[in-house]
């Protein structure tokens, strides 16, 4: 016997903030195991363990060839996590930690593009001025109308929750 039952509905709507800032941690928890604990031993071996912060400033200055390698891995890894955001985001609208939380990302137009994954990533870059998006970025989320992060404000971009009833 089959019953004649409505279909589930799905409607999309703002994202909560405490879903989007467990998303994010998530994603930093995803992007240390694939992206920052491989580069440990690097790390580990430019650096001596036992210095304490000035003597490992007067380190760096007396070795100043260490800074261009660490810049260079730095970059290296910064392009790494907005590959990890952008491939995601750009295959599945969301991910792993927007994933588990059930957010997507909705471009405000109809299509998303690659620009806008690039925007919308660009913070990760450790290159001025894009340091300050650090702060700045987080702070238009939580005091913005729309709760729209400024990259995704430049991006036309936003975070939606999907919702079945």
């Amino acid at each position: 016997m089959k019953l004649n039952l409505p279909e589930d509905r799905e409607f999309t709507g703002p994202s909560l903030l405490w879903k989007r800032v467990m998303a994010f941690l998530i994603d930093m928890l995803a992007v240390n195991f694939f992206v920052l604990i491989p580069f440990k031993p690097f790390f580990s071996e430019l650096f001596p363990s036992d210095y304490s912060f000035s003597q490992m400033y007067a380190y760096l200055n007396s070795n100043p060839h260490f800074i261009s390698r660490i810049t260079i891995v730095s970059v290296f890894m910064s392009f790494m996590i907005m590959l990890y955001f952008i491939s995601f985001e750009a295959k599945f609208r969301q991910s792993i930690g927007k994933k588990l939380m059930n957010l997507h990302v909705r471009s405000q137009s109809n299509e998303l593009k690659l620009w806008q994954h690039f925007i919308r990533n660009i913070l990760f870059l450790p290159i001025f001025p894009f340091i300050l998006l650090w702060v700045l970025d987080p702070l238009f989320m939580f005091f913005s109308k729309s709760k729209q992060t400024l990259t995704e404000i430049l991006s036309k971009t936003e975070v939606v929750q999907k919702y079945n009833f």
